[in-house]
């Protein structure tokens, strides 16, 4: 009888676990609703009979084909395959890779396509290929995949329900790069998946490697001229630190959104010490310092000081690197603080964390990735109508679009086709005038020929 109580007992265990299980698989979700992404239109658009076609993969070797003959292929054709992708088989994957990569140097891949880049985006997350998918969209200059705000936000959705957010935040990179967070739910993601990926990751994991020193004999090469290494501090920017720091800097300052002040602050401070913009990070702690009612939190705060306390410095009397031998990193390098500039910065940072302290201004409670679970969590919902509609829109105009490019294609066709014909009945029109004034010039010419054989043979005779 115990046994048997006890049996009944594990098993009812068993079972209130499995609705725990089953409760938290339920409540799991995306930022973005179910509605956003407009299945049911999208799947209405795709009945488009344009996109009908009896093998998909013949059609894809024939464009593979084209582009290695002539390294031209219509943009519309690439579009239709594109909307095919979601089927694609794992061995397929390079090849259509390799596709996309030889039609971005394509002179018909410009302008770039929304609707292409939507098409690529659902159907490698459709089969399953996000890792690819991402790998494309960091690599602009082999792929120039730049996909709409909307379509961008739902591959970020796609990475953030995976809880990939090292991934999702690479997307936000890109976005920083354009300078573009105009669209609302792509700042909200954006600021979602940087600080998640932020409060996850250890700054030192973020840095570049070291560049190891080469070893061995110099060889001097003959070239015919000199490339000057230039840094703009944006698109040459490789080190993981920067980018996320810039992301937060520009997340701080976005105007699409309105970011409460203590977590504008927070990303401000945060970011400008893993940028390693120290001085603008001073004067943003100073600002705080002097204001009536703002503060910085305790976290953002101790993200500046340990950036700050670990940078590395550079000795100012070092001599430059010849001008034939210095590479972008050379020019980076000089870009590090001295190490007076770095005791400056850290005399400074003291004197306004006292005068933080003394006035109260430290929040030692603000829980950085709450506060941002709570604002995107809160604010989403409002912004997503907007981009509904928008997308339900453009499905309409891609749909139309692509009719008018096909229709123009096929126009195109039919021109090339009358002219090559035109020119064949030319070519045999002046093949049978030749023939026929042969005849009517027979004679003549035969006379012609006579005078000439007569002028250097004075007794030539003609017989009949």
């Amino acid at each position: 009888m115990a046994s048997s109580l006890r049996l009944f007992q594990r098993v009812v265990k068993q079972i209130h676990c499995y609705q725990r299980n089953a409760v938290s698989l339920v409540c799991k979700r995306h930022l973005l609703s179910e509605a956003y992404s407009c299945k049911e239109a999208w799947k209405k658009y795709c009945e488009d009979p344009l996109l009908s076609k009896e093998s998909p993969t013949d059609f894809a070797y024939q464009i593979r084909d084209r582009l290695e003959k002539s390294g031209h292929v219509s943009a519309v054709d690439v579009n239709i395959l594109a909307h095919y992708f979601h089927s694609m088989d794992e061995e397929e994957i390079e090849f259509m890779e390799d596709i996309l990569s030889k039609f971005n140097f394509c002179q018909s891949s410009y302008p770039r396509n929304d609707c292409t880049s939507h098409a690529i985006a659902m159907g490698f997350l459709t089969a399953g290929h996000s890792k690819s998918l991402l790998n494309m969209l960091t690599d602009t200059k082999n792929y120039g995949i730049i996909p709409h705000h909307i379509t961008l936000n739902m591959i970020l959705d796609w990475f953030i329900k995976q809880e990939e957010y090292g991934n999702a935040a690479k997307l936000a990179y890109g976005s920083m790069l354009q300078e573009d967070f105009s669209n609302p739910v792509n700042t909200l993601l954006s600021l979602h998946a940087t600080v998640h990926h932020l409060l996850q990751s250890k700054i030192e994991d973020l840095a570049s490697p070291p560049k190891e020193k080469e070893t061995g004999e110099e060889v001097w090469v003959k070239v015919k001229y000199i490339k000057f290494p230039y840094y703009d501090d944006h698109f040459d920017i490789r080190d993981e630190r920067f980018l996320l720091g810039k992301t937060l800097m520009l997340l701080a300052d976005a105007q699409s959104v309105p970011v409460p002040s203590q977590l504008r602050i927070a990303l401000k401070v945060t970011g400008s010490g893993l940028f390693h913009k120290f001085p603008q990070g001073l004067a943003c702690l100073n600002s705080v310092a002097s204001s009536d009612d703002a503060s910085v939190p305790e976290v953002a705060l101790n993200y500046f000081s340990d950036c700050l306390e670990k940078v590395e410095t550079r000795d100012p009397n070092e001599p430059e690197v010849e001008l034939a031998l210095r590479t972008i990193d050379d020019v980076i390098h000089r870009l590090l603080p001295t190490t007076d500039e770095k005791q400056k910065y850290l005399s400074e940072l003291a004197q306004v964390k006292e005068s933080l302290e003394a006035k109260g201004k430290i929040l030692k409670d603000f829980d950085f990735k709450q506060s941002v679970v709570n604002f995107v969590s809160q604010t989403l919902s409002s912004y997503e109508n907007a981009d509904i509609s928008t997308l339900k829109s453009l499905f309409n105009q891609w749909k139309e679009e692509r009719k008018q490019e096909v229709n123009r294609e096929i126009e195109e066709f039919q021109k090339n086709t009358r002219i090559e014909e035109m020119k064949k009945q030319v070519k045999e029109l002046q093949e049978q005038e030749e023939l026929l004034r042969y005849f009517d010039l027979e004679e003549k010419l035969r006379l012609k020929f006579l005078d000439e054989d007569r002028a250097t043979d004075k007794g030539l005779t003609i017989s009949k």
